[in-house]
C-alpha cells in the first residue's frame, strides 16, 4: 500500500497531467531561452497590492480631461509662435463593412531659436491618406507580414538642414493617462526652455541644463500629445448600468474589463499598436482579442495612417513611443525576445541603462521589447518605424506601472494614484526625454550624427548592462566595439571578431496562434479602397509561412466582412493555441482536470492527517519562475 507521501506524489502527477492536457500547451519559455543562450536579466517588479474599492482618476485636482488638456496645449503654443507650431491632422480610416472610424490628432513642433523654412516645409507638406494608400498599393502585405527579402525601407527623399529630428508619441492607449500628462508638461517646458527656467526644475544642475540647451539649438522636436483620442474619450466616460460592452468593428461584445477606464484600443476595438504592416495579422500565443485586435487590414486605422503621414514628411532620425503599465525602456524588436545585434541597438541599450539609473533609480526593465515587456507582439508601431521608415532609434518607454495590481484595476495599474507621485514621474521622464535628446545630438547612438557601425568612446566606457534579450553573441559584439572605440587590440582582428559575433546571433521562434481556417471566399468583401490600392490582393484564402525561422502567418489582402472577422477570431482564440512542434498532444480534458483536482484535494487531506505526524514538518512548495509577466 502506498504511503501518504506516495499518494501525494501520485496525486500531483495526475493533476499536472490533467491541467497540461486541458490547456494543451507545453512551450517551456525558460527552457527555450536557455537552449538558445538568452542571458538572465534584471526585471524589477514595482508596485504594491491595492484592495477594492479601486481608485478612479481625480479629474479636478490631478489629471486633466482631453479637451481641457488640448486647450491648454494650444494656449502654450500660441504663446510662443516664433519657436512653436501646432496643427490638427485628420484621417477617415478604412471603411470595413459597416464599420467606419474617423479620427484626428494634434502635432506640436518645437525648434529653439525659431522655426526654420525646412521645418515649416516639412510640416506644411504632410500629405493626405493617399500617401498611405499609395504605399499599400506598391507593397505586398504578404511580404511585410512574413518580413521576407522583399521588404524595403521607404527611402529618405527630403533634403535636410542637418538638424536632428525627433518624434515623441503619447496616449496611444486610452487608459494610459500618465503619458499625456508627461506630454503636456514636456510641451510646456520646451516653450519656456532657458537656463533660468530649467535650473530650478533639475536641481540646479548647470552642466545638464547647458547640454540640453545646446542640443535643443540643433534639434526639431515633434510631439503628438494624444494619439488615440477615441479611446481616451471612452476612458473619461462614466460607466453605465449593467455589463460593459465594447465594439469589435461593428459588433457589440461584453467586455472582460468592468470599467471604461480599462479601454485600450480605439473606439472600434482596434489596437493602433498592432495595426502596422510588419508581421501584421500574426498573433502571439497569448493573444487577447479585446485588447490586441490588429484591425481588418494593416494601416486600416486613422491613428496609424496619421502617424505614417507624419513620418513620411518629417523623416525623423529618432522616435519615442511613450506608454505605461510597467517601468521599462525597450528597443526593437517586439516580435522576438532576442535583441537586434547591431552597434545602434547595443549602444542604445547601454544608454537606456544609464538613464534608468540616473532618473528612475534602476526601476526600469531594459532591453528588447519582445523580452523586456514580458511577451512578444506583432504589427507594432516601433517595429515598422524601425524597418519601414529606417529610423535608427525607435524606443518604447513604459513610464509607470503598479505591477502588483489586479488586471481590472486599470487606473491604478497604469497610472499614479497620488498627486506627489504623479508630479515626480512627470518631472523625471521629462528630464529623461531631454537627456535622450542630448545623447542623440552628441552622436552616441551609431547612425545618428555618427558612423552606423562604431561606438563612441563615451558609450564604450559605460559599464555592461544587465538587460533583457542578450546572448553571448551580443556581449562579444559589445566588447569588440568597445575595444575598437578605445583603441584596444588589433583593429582588423577586433573588427573581424565583432562581425563574427553579430553573424552568430541566434534566433528563436515563439509560438503563435496558427491560422487553421482562412477567410472563407464567400465571406470576403474587399473594400473598394483597399481593392484598388493593395498590390496582389486576393479574395481567396492565402496561407503564408516562412522557411527562415519567422512566425507562421495567414494573410488576406482582401477585407473580410466584419462579422466573419470577429467570429473567426473568437473561434481561433478559443480553440487554437498551438503553432509549433514544441506544443504537446492533448493528454486530457476538463473532466480529467476536475477529477485530478478532486483527487489531489483528498490526498492532501490524508497527508495532513498522517504525513505531518510522521515527518513532524510541512513540505514547502517552490514558487514558479514566470518569464512572461504580462502587462
Amino acid at each position: 500500500m502506498l504511503s501518504s507521501q506516495g499518494v501525494l506524489v501520485l496525486a500531483v502527477a495526475v493533476v499536472c497531467l490533467s491541467v497540461h492536457g486541458a490547456y494543451a500547451v507545453d512551450f517551456d519559455t525558460e527552457k527555450a531561452f536557455d537552449e538558445v543562450g538568452i542571458l538572465k536579466c534584471s526585471m524589477p517588479k514595482i508596485g504594491t497590492r491595492v484592495r477594492p474599492p479601486y481608485p478612479l482618476p481625480d479629474w479636478e485636482n490631478m489629471y486633466s480631461k482631453l479637451d481641457v488638456q488640448t486647450k491648454r496645449i494650444y494656449e502654450v503654443v500660441e504663446g510662443n509662435p516664433k519657436e512653436m507650431h501646432i496643427q490638427n491632422l485628420r484621417s477617415d480610416g478604412l471603411l470595413a463593412g459597416n464599420s467606419s472610424h474617423r479620427a484626428d490628432l494634434e502635432l506640436v513642433v518645437y525648434e529653439r531659436g525659431g522655426l526654420s523654412s525646412d521645418t515649416l516645409q516639412a510640416i506644411n507638406s504632410i500629405g493626405s491618406d493617399d500617401i498611405v494608400l499609395d504605399w499599400l498599393r506598391d507593397n505586398n502585405q504578404e511580404d511585410w507580414s512574413s518580413n521576407n527579402e522583399n521588404v524595403r525601407a521607404i527611402p529618405r527623399k527630403r533634403p535636410t538642414d542637418g538638424k536632428l529630428r525627433v518624434v515623441f508619441i503619447f496616449g496611444e492607449h486610452g487608459r494610459e493617462l500618465v503619458t499625456t500628462e508627461v506630454g503636456e508638461y514636456f510641451i510646456k517646458l520646451l516653450s519656456e526652455a532657458s537656463v533660468e527656467t530649467l535650473l530650478p526644475i533639475f536641481d540646479n544642475d548647470r552642466l545638464f541644463v547647458d547640454s540640453v540647451l545646446k542640443a535643443l539649438d540643433d534639434t526639431v522636436v515633434h510631439i503628438v500629445p494624444c494619439e488615440n483620442k477615441s479611446a481616451r474619450r471612452i476612458v473619461e466616460t462614466e460607466d453605465g448600468p449593467g455589463p460593459r460592452t465594447v465594439k469589435l468593428l461593428d459588433e457589440e461584445v461584453v467586455s472582460k474589463y468592468p470599467s471604461n477606464i480599462c479601454q485600450r484600443p480605439n473606439v472600434r476595438g482596434v489596437d493602433p499598436n498592432r495595426n502596422w504592416p510588419l508581421y501584421w495579422n500574426v498573433k502571439s500565443s497569448r493573444f487577447q482579442l479585446e485588447q490586441e485586435y490588429g484591425g481588418p487590414a494593416a494601416l486600416s486605422e486613422p491613428e496609424t495612417r496619421l502617424l505614417f503621414r507624419v513620418y513620411d514628411s518629417v523623416e525623423p532620425l529618432a522616435v519615442v513611443n511613450v506608454h505605461s503599465g510597467m517601468h521599462g525602456m525597450f528597443s526593437p524588436p517586439d516580435y522576438s525576445p532576442i535583441m537586434l545585434n547591431t552597434a545602434a541597438s547595443l549602444a542604445e541599450m547601454k544608454l537606456q541603462s544609464q538613464l534608468n539609473q540616473r532618473w528612475m533609480d534602476g526601476k526600469c526593465t531594459v532591453g528588447a521589447g519582445g523580452h523586456a515587456v514580458g511577451y512578444v507582439a506583432y504589427g507594432t508601431h516601433n517595429d515598422f518605424v524601425h524597418t519601414g521608415f529606417g529610423v535608427p532609434s525607435a524606443e518604447t518607454w513604459e513610464v509607470y506601472g503598479n505591477e502588483r495590481s489586479e488586471y481590472y484595476d486599470c487606473f491604478g495599474l497604469f497610472n499614479p494614484i497620488e498627486k506627489d507621485v504623479l508630479k515626480e514621474y512627470v518631472r523625471n521622464w521629462t528630464g529623461m526625454a531631454l537627456e535622450h535628446i542630448t545623447h542623440l545630438h552628441q552622436g552616441l547612438i551609431p547612425g545618428i550624427r555618427s558612423p552606423a557601425d562604431k561606438f563612441s568612446e563615451e558609450v564604450a566606457s559605460l559599464p555592461e548592462p544587465n538587460t533583457c534579450g542578450l546572448t553571448e553573441s551580443h556581449v562579444n559584439a559589445m566588447r569588440g566595439l568597445s575595444d575598437l572605440a578605445l583603441g584596444r587590440g588589433d583593429k582588423l582582428e577586433r573588427s573581424s571578431f565583432v562581425a563574427n559575433a553579430m553573424a552568430s546571433t541566434p534566433t528563436l521562434i515563439m509560438p503563435t496562434l496558427q491560422e487553421e481556417e482562412d477567410w472563407d471566399e464567400e465571406d470576403s468583401a474587399p473594400s473598394t479602397e483597399m481593392g484598388d490600392h493593395v498590390s496582389g490582393a486576393k479574395q481567396a484564402r492565402t496561407a503564408g509561412g516562412s522557411s527562415e525561422g519567422k512566425p507562421s502567418i495567414n494573410v488576406s489582402n482582401g477585407v473580410p466582412s466584419t462579422t466573419s472577422v470577429v467570429e473567426d477570431l473568437k473561434k481561433k482564440v478559443m480553440i487554437s493555441r498551438t503553432a509549433s512542434s514544441s506544443y504537446s498532444f492533448m493528454l486530457g480534458s476538463y473532466s480529467i482536470m476536475i477529477f485530478g483536482i478532486t483527487f489531489v484535494t483528498v490526498s492532501y487531506l490524508v497527508y495532513r492527517r498522517f504525513g505531518f505526524r510522521a515527518s513532524g514538518s510541512r513540505v514547502g512548495r517552490q514558487g514558479r519562475y514566470r518569464v512572461w509577466d504580462v502587462v
